[in-house]
């Protein structure tokens, strides 16, 4: 090789590296298995890149200087995760995970030096705190130790609020920040009784959150604040009914908050729907459908249309609706039109044979379908792409009822009809094809068909 093409060798490396970050990272004590980089934004994780620990428990991920600055995740195989701020730099560091905490040490990167000066002393505070929690709540108020162990919670609870401040206020042009105060806990009088306090942390517990802080937006710590916020309604001496309605003014209470910022809202909307999706309440759905702002937004974008999209599903589809009509061939060769099936109820079950929760389920509906005091007419819609997968599972299954199978997986035309996010999904519809209910599992759908 000449001396030029060495040199134009060179040059090209040279090129095709600058701009290019590195994340490399060792976890201690953890060896050998998947590692993947992974950027948050409302439900859904957008996998950026992903390699195996070698022996040591050590990896490099290559950035691309287009990806976006904001707060990322870093999973093993088995379920540890990690926080990272990227912004247009190398980032090294040494991480130490066991059953109690994670300890993280940053060897290189600006930014999450100064995030995890903030986290490591908020996690070794809270570990003492809830310590110190059991002595102030048994210990007898009259004695000098109570009032020691007060001062103490105080102590620490003031050390992380101070810390928090001098890193926001130090480091203005930087993302941590953002981030930090994000994660800077409220805390309420450790005088009120448990009640009081849940009731001061339903009312304060974003208070150290800007919702006109878009930042956020890369970031999975908004969803995790207001997952946590969402969990202060848990509460299990109530009535579900109790329970759904004290935990929709909660819903509501969010949405006031983000509905400052119209990005914010938008992903706040789409999150929490994502969210209730994903656990099957439909009454946080339709509630979120009835009662959003989203026609009162200015901006008109792609991902606002799709929202609005989503909800005039939700409308469409939700209890007390008819039911999409739908016309086509079953796998028998049989035509099957919803609206002429003249059972008292139909039940329409949305699987694929690769599902584990739907096989679950099918011994159940075998069972409904062949009661003829039922008088149910099940009618199974697969999103399989594979017509053999799925006929050996019916031939295993010794299923009967009729299976619809356009073959086109999520993308299919009555999967899109009714609006299919997961498997199973079951609609029981009554003889006019009116929606009565939405179970997400066996037991839902037992309850009330026993009703």
């Amino acid at each position: 090789m000449n001396r030029m093409c060495i040199l134009l060798l060179l040059f090209l490396s040279s090129f095709l590296s600058h701009g290019q970050y590195t994340i490399n990272g060792t976890f201690i004590g953890v060896f050998n298995e998947m590692i993947m980089l992974v950027q948050t934004e409302g439900s859904r994780h957008n996998m950026i890149d992903s390699t195996h620990l070698d022996e040591n428990g050590s990896f490099k991920f290559r950035l691309s200087p287009e990806l976006e600055p904001g707060d990322y995740q870093l999973f093993t195989a088995s379920g540890i995760s990690l926080d990272l701020i990227f912004n247009h730099e190398n980032i090294r560091f040494i991480a130490l995970h066991d059953s109690y905490n994670q300890q993280v040490q940053i060897v290189e990167s600006a930014e999450n030096m100064i995030y995890y000066d903030f986290i490591n002393l908020k996690e070794r505070n809270l570990v003492k705190l809830d310590i110190l929690s059991n002595v102030i709540n048994y210990y007898p108020k009259e004695d000098d130790f109570y009032q020691r162990t007060v001062d103490k919670v105080f102590q620490l609870r003031a050390e992380i609020s101070k810390v928090a401040a001098d890193l926001v206020d130090n480091n203005p042009m930087m993302l941590a920040p953002h981030f930090i105060k994000v994660q800077n806990p409220v805390f309420a009088d450790i005088d009120m009784t448990e009640e009081a306090q849940k009731f001061y942390l339903q009312r304060h517990y974003f208070d150290h959150v800007d919702f006109n802080d878009t930042i956020l937006l890369n970031s999975h710590l908004l969803n995790s604040k207001i997952i946590s916020y969402l969990s202060l309604y848990q509460d299990l001496e109530v009535d579900k009914e109790t329970f759904e309605r004290n935990l929709l003014g909660g819903v509501d209470t969010v949405l006031q908050k983000a509905s400052i910022n119209q990005s914010m809202y938008t992903y706040v909307v789409d999150f929490l729907i994502g969210g209730f999706e994903a656990i099957g309440f439909e009454k946080g759905l339709t509630h979120i459908a009835r009662h959003n702002q989203l026609d009162e937004l200015c901006v008109n974008t792609e991902r606002l249309e799709a929202l609005q999209h989503k909800i005039e599903l939700i409308n469409r589809l939700a209890i007390g609706k008819k039911a999409p009509s739908f016309e086509t061939i079953d796998l028998e060769g049989n035509f099957v039109s919803l609206y002429d099936i003249a059972s008292q109820k139909t039940l329409l079950f949305f699987w694929a044979s690769w599902c584990p929760h739907c096989k679950n389920m099918i011994h159940e509906l075998n069972k409904i379908y062949n009661a003829p005091e039922n008088d149910i007419q099940v009618v199974g819609i697969s999103i399989d792409t594979s017509l053999t997968d799925l006929r050996a599972v019916i031939s295993e299954y010794k299923i009967d009822w009729p299976v619809v199978a356009e073959l086109e997986g999520w993308e299919g035309s009555i999967p899109n009809q009714y609006g299919l996010v997961a498997t199973p999904t079951i609609f029981l519809l009554d003889q006019d094809k009116t929606i009565l209910t939405k179970p997400t599992n066996e037991s839902e759908l037992k309850d009330f068909l026993n009703q």
